[in-house]
């Protein structure tokens, strides 16, 4: 990958590489980082070249979606 990231993405991508997926719930018990900047984070890690995976879930008890994100080595 050509393009640097901030330490904040390399960060988020070393962590989500080292859990395999994860939301952004679990990123801001986990690394303390706010939904809306783990997202941006994912934005930056993914126009560097990694491969994320998104995929939308809904919670069985209160029917709500939220996303989880897998770092992909194809």
């Amino acid at each position: 990958m050509n393009i640097k990231l901030s330490p904040r993405a390399a960060e988020v991508l070393d962590y989500l590489q080292s859990k395999g997926r994860t939301t952004p719930r679990e990123a801001l018990l986990d690394i303390d980082i706010n939904s809306g900047s783990f997202t941006r984070r994912i934005s930056e890690i993914r126009e560097a070249g990694y491969n994320i995976l998104v995929k939308s879930h809904r919670h069985p008890t209160t029917n709500r979606l939220y996303r989880s994100y897998e770092y992909s080595l194809v």
